[in-house]
């Protein structure tokens, strides 16, 4: 696996750990230090293909990483409408 492309996945799993979803081309390229979102798109299609992770063509923040699962274990109380 290229440097960028483990730098690139290892951003993916630790902002959806995170924040609880995927991040956006703009995310990640903040993340990763690449300006231009042509290069993300290339990076991340690159990955798509070599199997590292599985993203929906034209779909925002739908990038995600085989094998990461993340639960949500916050507090939810039911509250009534009064």
């Amino acid at each position: 696996m290229k440097e960028r492309h483990k730098q690139i996945r290892d951003y993916i799993v630790q902002y959806t750990i995170a924040h609880g979803w995927p991040p956006s081309i703009r995310e990640i390229g903040e993340g990763v230090g690449l300006e231009s979102k042509s290069s993300v798109h290339l990076h991340l299609k690159q990955m798509a293909d070599d199997g590292i992770i599985k993203m929906v063509p034209g779909q925002p923040r739908c990038v995600t990483v085989p094998g990461l699962e993340i639960s949500w274990k916050g507090d939810f109380e039911d509250e009534e409408a009064d």
